[in-house]
């Protein structure tokens, strides 16, 4: 060994005996932490008593009918607060809303799932009559409605590396049929 290579390392262990000091003492802080648990839970002084809060919540309305009731809602452990009530507003009476009719045989297919970026995906599903239709180069997610006239539920979707997901759903938005395997390919049917 030359000279100047034995100089290099006399001069290299201070560092390398400091940086395995500074691992051993952050190593035994993090275990103390971790056992004791000191640092992960605080406990805030409120005198003794558990203060707690109180959050109002109206819920907005959805149909020509008022509003309903505030709510009031109390949280313990959080700063105390004054509730505030808020009475319910008449609203407007609004034109009565068209009801849409579902037909009870529709489904729709739905395929999602993390997409790659430059990879095709490709879906093939069953149409109104059992025939099967492809579907090339589509973006996630993607969703078909069909009312079917025959009993044939069916979607597969694949790809080159995406992570690929499908459902099928009833009229009420029940699912009938689901692969959620984030595979680079999934196929649902009922």
């Amino acid at each position: 060994m030359s000279d100047k290579k034995r100089r290099q390392r006399l001069v290299q262990w201070p560092r390398v005996a400091l940086t395995t000091a500074g691992v051993l003492v952050a190593a035994s802080a993090t275990t103390l932490v971790v056992r004791t648990g000191e640092a992960a839970t605080t406990t805030p002084d409120f005198g003794g008593a558990t203060p707690t809060r109180t959050v109002v919540a109206v819920p907005a309305p959805r149909t020509s009918t008022p509003p309903l009731a505030p709510v009031t809602v109390t949280v313990p452990g959080l700063p105390v607060e004054t509730p505030v009530l808020i009475p319910p507003t008449t609203a407007p009476t609004a034109a009565p809303m068209a009801q849409t009719t579902v037909d009870p045989r529709q489904i729709v297919y739905t395929v999602a799932g993390n997409q790659r970026p430059d990879d095709p995906v490709t879906i093939t599903y069953a149409d109104e009559t059992g025939a099967l239709r492809t579907s090339e180069n589509v973006a996630l997610p993607w969703r078909m409605t069909v009312v079917p006239t025959v009993p044939v539920n069916y979607v597969t979707a694949s790809s080159g590396g995406s992570q690929l997901n499908c459902w099928i759903t009833d009229a009420r938005g029940a699912t009938v049929a689901a692969q959620t395997d984030n595979a680079i390919s999934a196929t649902c049917n009922r």
